[in-house]
């Protein structure tokens, strides 16, 4: 009998350190056997709904997953990593990535793209192509991604600087940028993960944290139904949690829009039928039609933060 307790571990709170939370939804391991299930569900296109029991902080309202599965077992399936499925998307990625860099160079005023010295760091870059778009735009980038099938494609494929590891792993220099691209909320140790963003910024670095927004209009709507309810993310982070986050660092936020991303239909009716089984119907008329390759752009709560370094 496989028993799920030997995998779990129970923590504080992740922003406060608290030990008061209220219960908002239970844990269900029911289609949980082995631990090759477990290793599973961390992957790039994960969605695997909820399993984890989900709770909120009464001290300052983060909602994130206790118990939750160990950080060991989570690093493993992260590092072990290989998705095809994800990089089916990736021109669809780099479109979705160019059109928010220009978007985000407009709203901070930024003019100094074609300065060949400004430093770019991206965390959790999977394929990399990311990277290949503010490459493309002339900065000089550097991504870390734990995925080694990950990161051996992007380096083929795009040609850029990525390295196999996390955030902990990187060395001890300044950028102008550092980005996370839906990668906060899956970070084991959110505390260690904002102190090393402190030391590798510097007077005006910007932060771009891009996240699944639960005060989202998507969020309020859907309720238990929000497809961004899945077990690989371990925070559920808003405006307020970020900005409390981010305080103690004097990082200070600039502006947030929502996030549109491009996806072909079929991907995407793909990822959703996993929550509604009219979805799959749906899909299989598209499919039929030939219409599964047409781009589509759409925004179900992603939020992208911009956060400035004001020491």
């Amino acid at each position: 009998m496989f028993n799920i307790d030997k995998y779990l571990e129970l923590i504080s709170c992740p922003l406060c350190r608290s030990s008061n939370f209220d219960v908002k939804k239970k844990s269900n391991y029911s289609n949980i056997k082995n631990i090759n299930d477990l290793l599973s569900i961390y992957k790039s296109s994960a969605d695997e709904l909820m399993l984890d029991q989900l709770v909120s902080c009464r001290d300052c309202d983060l909602q994130y997953l206790n118990p939750r599965i160990k950080s060991d077992i989570i690093l493993k399936s992260y590092s072990e990593n290989t998705d095809e499925q994800h990089l089916s998307q990736d021109k669809m990625r780099y479109k979705t990535f160019f059109q928010s860099m220009k978007k985000i160079f407009k709203k901070i005023k930024f003019s100094n793209v074609n300065n060949n010295n400004n430093k770019f760091l991206d965390i959790g870059s999977a394929s990399g192509v990311f990277l290949k778009v503010i490459k493309d735009m002339n900065f000089i980038e550097t991504g870390f991604e734990p995925s080694n099938w990950m990161v051996n494609y992007g380096k083929k494929k795009y040609k850029v600087n990525i390295s196999q590891g996390l955030i902990e792993n990187v060395e001890s220099d300044k950028y102008d940028f550092i980005s996370f691209w839906d990668v906060l909320e899956h970070v084991t140790n959110l505390n260690e993960t904002l102190t090393k963003i402190n030391k590798l910024s510097k007077k005006n670095t910007y932060l771009i944290i891009n996240v699944p927004d639960i005060d989202s209009f998507s969020c309020k709507i859907m309720k238990n139904h929000w497809p961004f309810y899945l077990n690989v993310h371990l925070y559920y982070f808003k405006k307020k949690t970020l900005e409390k986050a981010l305080k103690p660092f004097n990082f200070e936020l600039v502006d947030k829009f929502p996030h549109w991303q491009y996806l072909e239909l079929g991907y995407l009716l793909s990822r959703a039928s996993k929550y509604f089984n009219s979805f799959s119907l749906i899909k299989n008329l598209i499919n039929y039609l030939g219409f599964s390759k047409i781009i589509v752009p759409y925004n179900m709560g992603q939020t992208t933060f911009i956060f400035k370094k004001n020491d």
